[in-house]
């Protein structure tokens, strides 16, 4: 490895950039491989444009084995559900596919891209969902975009997705402001809108709210937590 950009996760390696994890740590001293693969995790990464020159059909096992090993067949391109394949050893079932690619580019991620995501992820970490009595969000319902506050240590609440340092009252804004209505007898419910700014007291069902949590309430929770440890 020749190069390691700390903020965007890229590795330098015999002149190719890719994406590293950083959940691998420093990836100093550490024996790096690349490879060219793709995923829809949404996180930037290194964008690869190619010819393709050649593809072939994984078949996991040997003509000669079809316990170990794998065989390649070329072929004109790769199908969706591709049969499995009749050896004298025996059938070979088929494992993915194997590309060579020629006129390589690849196209870094910009400090931008890279910042906005963490952003997203941080948000995303933040956003808890909460099913419980509509008293319990107040004694009027909050429209969309409204701060509310609300006690993540409330046994009413259901709370999904709840950061592990994030307790009791907590400040935050609506994304969605449901009323979790009832349909047939097999436990499905249906989110319809709850009236904004009206009494939480006449809504009959359980509400279904969506509240990203101020970034300041939880680091506040958490020097609450380290206090009463």
């Amino acid at each position: 490895m020749t190069g390691w950009d700390r903020g965007r996760d890229l590795v330098t390696v015999d002149g190719v950039v890719a994406r590293w994890d950083s959940s691998r740590g420093n990836p100093i001293g550490q024996p790096v491989g690349i490879c060219l693969s793709w995923h829809s995790d949404g996180v930037p990464g290194v964008d690869a444009t190619a010819t393709i020159a050649s593809v072939s059909q994984i078949y996991l096992g040997t003509e000669q084995d079809a316990a170990n090993g794998e065989t390649l067949h070329l072929v004109e391109r790769v199908e969706q559900f591709p049969e499995p394949l009749l050896t004298p050893a025996g059938v070979l079932q088929p494992g993915g596919a194997v590309l060579t690619l020629t006129d390589l580019v690849l196209v870094e991620p910009t400090r931008e891209q890279v910042v906005d995501h963490l952003a997203a992820l941080e948000v995303s970490r933040r956003t808890i969902h909460i099913t419980a009595p509509p008293t319990y969000f107040g004694s009027i319902v909050p429209d969309r975009g409204n701060r509310i506050t609300v006690d993540l240590d409330d046994p009413a609440a259901q709370i999904h997705n709840r950061p592990t340092d994030a307790g009791g009252l907590v400040t935050g804004i609506t994304r969605q402001v449901s009323e979790a209505v009832p349909v047939g007898s097999n436990g499905m419910m249906v989110f319809r809108r709850a009236p904004a700014h009206t009494p939480t007291a006449n809504i009959t069902n359980h509400m279904f709210v969506v509240l990203v949590l101020d970034e300041s309430t939880v680091r506040s929770s958490r020097v609450r937590g380290r206090m009463n440890d």
